[in-house]
């Protein structure tokens, strides 16, 4: 309808401020002239609307000029109003801000308020994975804050916590294989803070917040213009800066998380792990490898006899793949790497020294005897 696609151009022009009539074209999905001929009509109808002609030209407002929009059809009203106030939005202290704008949306619209006030939402978004503690975020208000008033950052960044899964790696590998081990284990340590080490002070320009099922990161320039992400978790400490940061107009956030997340997917090591397992582990494959395990068992060799089928498996480092498949004990054989049966080999030669113990016997059969009585 062209009422709505005037509404359209007119809130485009008040939003951007100065456009050329090619990008109004496309963002419309109209001819060039047909834009034209809706300045035409907008003018006629009292919109301060100015143009410039040549290099450099475009269309706009008078400055100062507010267009007073009145009205939202239903459906516009419902396409807000869906939601409700995602919990994000809780979590970067907008739910006030956001529940009096569903307020005005509503009254826009012509909707009555609920009784009771608010307005419960038609589509619940639980944005966490499953199984997910919720992280502590002290700071990501603070780091919203900067981003609206267009200030710097003074941040204290931690480390990821290594040495706990370097310890980890140590116990489970065989001598000759620790120090590969704890190498991949320090590259890909959990990203939880850690107190035992000191955080890093460094000054960011804030660039955006990014929420990744469930988990916020801070897209940030810092030295250099270099773009950077930052686990808003382990942020330790945020100040506000006076000193102003103008966030580059050309700037996509969505787009560069994009070409951040396939680089880092496409960066991880990638560890081919070779083997044999039961029609009873291959069953299990969906519930323990997820998505991943769907191409493994369409790309898994015949049967043999008894039903076991070979497959490839890949893991971010030795120690993964280890830890990942000692679970299945006996239902699987691993046949290459060596270092991966070195590790299995050890993991088990480790419950069984522990399990064997005489000291563990002798506690277990006086639980027995204890029980026994009772």
């Amino acid at each position: 309808m062209r009422a709505d696609r005037l509404v359209s151009l007119v809130l485009l022009l008040q939003a951007r401020g100065h456009v050329t009539a090619a990008a109004l074209a496309r963002e419309l999905e109209v001819s060039v002239r047909t834009v034209y001929r809706d300045l035409a009509a907008l003018s006629a109808a009292g919109v301060p609307v100015l143009t410039e002609s040549g290099p450099g030209g475009g269309c706009g407002l008078l400055d100062g000029y507010r267009f007073p929009l009145r009205g939202l059809r239903p459906e516009e009203a419902e396409a807000l109003l869906i939601l409700g106030v995602p919990s994000a939005l809780g979590e970067l202290g907008l739910e006030g801000a956001a529940a009096a704008a569903h307020r005005k949306i509503r009254v826009t619209a012509g909707q009555r308020e609920p009784d009771g006030g608010g307005s419960p939402a038609l589509v619940h978004l639980d944005m966490p994975r499953w199984f997910r503690g919720q992280e502590q975020l002290p700071h990501l208000r603070t780091l919203a804050e900067a981003l609206r008033r267009h200030r710097r950052l003074a941040i204290a960044y931690q480390p990821a916590d290594t040495a706990g899964t370097s310890r980890a790696a140590e116990a489970f590998a065989p001598p000759a294989d620790t120090a590969a081990a704890s190498r991949a284990a320090e590259a890909f340590a959990p990203p939880a803070p850690s107190a035992g080490r000191s955080a890093t002070t460094r000054t960011v320009g804030p660039l955006g917040l990014v929420n990744k099922a469930g988990t916020w990161y801070l897209v940030a320039t810092r030295g250099g213009g270099r773009v950077s992400v930052f686990r808003a978790g382990r942020i330790a400490a945020a100040t506000i800066l006076d000193e102003p940061f103008d966030r580059p107009a050309d700037f996509d956030l969505a787009g560069f998380w994009d070409r951040w997340s396939a680089e880092f997917t496409t960066s991880r090591p990638r560890l081919p792990v070779r083997l044999r397992a039961s029609p009873q582990a291959l069953a299990a494959f969906g519930e323990i490898f997820g998505d991943d395990a769907r191409p493994v068992l369409d790309a898994a060799g015949p049967p043999d006899e008894l039903g076991w089928q070979t497959v490839t498996l890949s893991f971010e480092h030795e120690l993964a793949a280890a830890h990942r498949l000692a679970g299945f004990g006996g239902q699987v054989e691993v046949l290459s790497p060596p270092s991966v049966r070195a590790l299995l080999v050890a993991a088990a030669q480790g419950i069984l020294d522990r399990y064997a113990s005489p000291a563990l016997f002798a506690a277990l059969e006086h639980e027995q005897c204890h029980a026994d009585d009772r």
